[in-house]
């Protein structure tokens, strides 16, 4: 099972550094004739004399008795590139003087860089807690992980002993005696990988914000408040990125920082900001380029919009957001635009206005060249034997069958039938998401029964393969944000009553993860079945008590809903709502699914609801107001209009 952190950990793993042995070896002996020797062998060095230096290294060595000698010829040695010489200096010195912790030190150090870490981790033992304890720490870690790179075991087992806090207290003993904060990251990056997140941001308090005035640590100090949710930290610690090799992540975070604490605008800037700042040589990230080809689309500067999304699944054909939205453009594109009646007076003119002769002349997507792509990347997994993406098999039918609405609902069904057999994965078993899309289709087709059996026979098989071990998505959910950016919401463990409300005590013994979607359909059906009770407790559970959101104020009102719960699954838990006579929890959570969808005529319908529940509550005005804004969005909407002319 993959860890909760994964995603970010994945992108700051660079910054677990392990803070080395950084002191040179001053010489310091007893004997004049020693250090006169040390001296003389100096200004050979100096002035390019390698064979009378060397020479006079090895007369000198035999008289080094004291430590601090030994590694000053061993120092030497290595300054002339004598690699044998220098090792075995530090051998014998090791072996003369066991117990000398500057000896220990150093070879310790010597090992650990030629990749001798189980024997460094031995020699340097005794120097943990003291002020060379870096090195038995560094030894001790590298043990652990081995290539922490390549993906060692010892960090997907939460059980290894990297996972303790005591070696993140360590680090911070190590970090207060120090003053080196690459320390303070290794804790708090252990912190992180644990869950402790609260921990974790804490360890920022230890200094000053003055003081982080190098671009590594104020990256990686950004993504542990983002992490843990400190948004507006995050953010301040980004603007202390300098570096141009760092600008492009801090830029993607920045975006990201901003967008969860819902300032777009700031979102925007700080992708603007280090794309045109960007050299030319440098390949940005592709989702800096679909988050703004997106919000350029929606502030109809449509020219920047397709430049970027074309840039984007070009340079990254096989960055599924990014083909993902280019498909919904390309649908967007292909559709009759949205006119006013002095628009559609015009267009019988062959006259238009400035803002209409922008919009036809504009660079339009095209759903050939969408499908195109999307199959180019399908066909490449299809050979592949990795895991699909089920994502892009949905957008691709989705495309399929918005173009050919017109078929034969047969057709339809079979087409649905015939691409989860496509993408079989056993028995009744299918991409999660796929099967998602394709119960909501047969939904809205009226076939309720076949909906309820591919949605049952799935979860079914879900559950007989051990769900809780064989986790696909791992309690998380990757979706497209609305600006087109990856995210990943974690849905936590679900409690074993809601997994035995869902689908009864078979699967609360089997799971302890599940998918929104899931639940959502759970309770779609049981609403249908009239079992009222148990859908609103899991449309509650789908809205509330999942993806971190914040259920109420001190007044009671809900302030959100969780981005994991679809706008749908709000208006039916308000429906239910309503029809208990809880008015104004309906009309709050109608107003918050309204605020949600980025379409027009659900949101005009869902507007349609509010005026309704305004009216009777007796606030007329506020219900005319609703009603207008809903025939604004949708002219064809016939409830909002019957409602205004009833009680205007």
């Amino acid at each position: 099972m993959r860890n909760p952190v994964k995603k970010s950990i994945s992108a700051v793993c660079a910054c677990f550094v392990f803070a080395g042995f950084l002191s040179s070896c001053s010489v310091k002996d007893d004997s004049k004739g020693f250090m006169s020797a040390m001296d003389s062998v100096d200004i050979y060095i100096k002035n390019g004399d390698v064979n009378e230096a060397l020479k006079l290294l090895k007369k000198s060595e035999k008289k080094a008795f004291s430590s601090y000698a030994r590694l000053g010829v061993y120092r030497r040695y290595a300054q002339l590139g004598e690699e044998k010489l220098a090792r075995k200096t530090l051998e014998n010195a090791f072996k003369k003087l066991p117990d000398n912790p500057e000896i220990e030190a150093v070879y310790g150090n010597y090992l650990l860089k030629h990749g001798e870490t189980e024997k460094s981790l031995k020699i340097t033992e005794k120097l943990s807690g003291t002020k060379y304890g870096s090195i038995h720490s560094e030894a001790m870690l590298k043990s652990l992980t081995g290539d922490f790179f390549a993906g060692n075991p010892a960090l997907k087992d939460e059980k290894s002993p990297l996972f303790e806090k005591e070696i993140s207290s360590s680090y911070f003993d190590i970090y207060a005696g120090t003053g080196d904060r690459r320390w303070l990251r290794n804790c708090a990056l252990i912190y992180l990988m644990r869950g402790d997140y609260s921990l974790a941001s804490s360890l920022q308090s230890t200094f000053s914000y003055d003081e982080l005035d190098d671009s590594e640590d104020a990256l990686f100090w950004g993504f542990v408040q983002y992490d843990s949710g400190n948004y507006d930290i995050a953010v301040k610690n980004l603007e202390k990125v300098k570096s141009d090799l760092l600008s492009g992540a801090a830029a993607s975070l920045a975006s990201d920082s901003y967008a969860k604490l819902d300032d777009f605008d700031s979102a925007e800037e700080a992708r603007n900001s280090y794309m045109s700042r960007a050299k030319s040589y440098v390949k940005i990230a592709p989702s800096l380029m679909v988050n703004s080809a997106l919000w350029a689309y929606r502030h109809e500067d449509y020219k920047r919009a397709y430049e970027l999304l074309v840039n984007a699944v070009s340079d990254y054909p096989d960055y599924v957001p990014g083909l993902v939205s280019y498909g919904k453009l390309a649908w967007i594109d292909s559709q009759p635009a949205e006119m006013t009646d002095l628009e559609i007076s015009l267009r019988k003119t062959n006259l238009r206005t400035l803002k209409m002769r922008n919009y036809d002349d504009r660079p339009k997507f095209n759903i050939e060249d969408a499908v195109s792509r999307m199959e180019d990347f399908l066909e490449k997994e299809n050979s592949s034997d990795g895991e699909k993406n089920d994502d892009l098999i949905v957008e691709r039918l989705s495309l399929f069958m918005r173009e050919n609405e017109a078929l034969p609902l047969a057709k339809k069904t079979s087409l649905i039938w015939s691409e989860l057999e496509k993408n079989r994965l056993g028995t009744n078993l299918y991409p999660p998401h796929l099967v998602q899309f394709c119960v909501q289709k047969l939904l809205s087709f009226g076939l309720v029964e076949d909906a309820r059996t591919l949605f049952t026979d799935f979860i079914t098989a879900k559950f007989n393969l051990n769900y809780q071990e064989d986790d696909r998505n791992n309690g998380k959910k990757v979706e497209t944000d609305i600006f087109g950016g990856e995210k990943t919401v974690e849905n936590g463990i679900v409690p074993p009553f809601i997994a035995k409300l869902a689908f009864g005590d078979k699967a609360a013994a089997a799971a302890s993860r599940m998918e929104i979607w899931e639940v959502e359909f759970a309770a779609y059906f049981a609403l249908l079945d009239g079992n009222v009770s148990a859908a609103k407790r899991l449309y509650e559970y789908a809205n509330f008590e999942t993806g971190g959101a914040k259920t109420a104020n001190a007044s009671g009102e809900y302030i959100s809903v969780s981005p994991l719960c679809a706008s749908s699954s709000s208006a039916n838990l308000a429906m239910i709502y309503s029809s208990q006579n809880e008015k104004k929890k309906a009309l709050n959570l109608y107003t918050l699914a309204a605020g949600k969808t980025f379409s027009k005529k659900i949101k005009s319908k869902l507007l349609y609801r509010i005026a309704n529940l305004q009216i009777g509550m007796g606030r007329k005005d506020d219900a005319l107001n609703s009603a207008s804004y809903a025939v604004s969005l949708d002219p064809s909407n016939a409830d909002a209009r019957l409602l205004l002319n009833q009680h205007k």
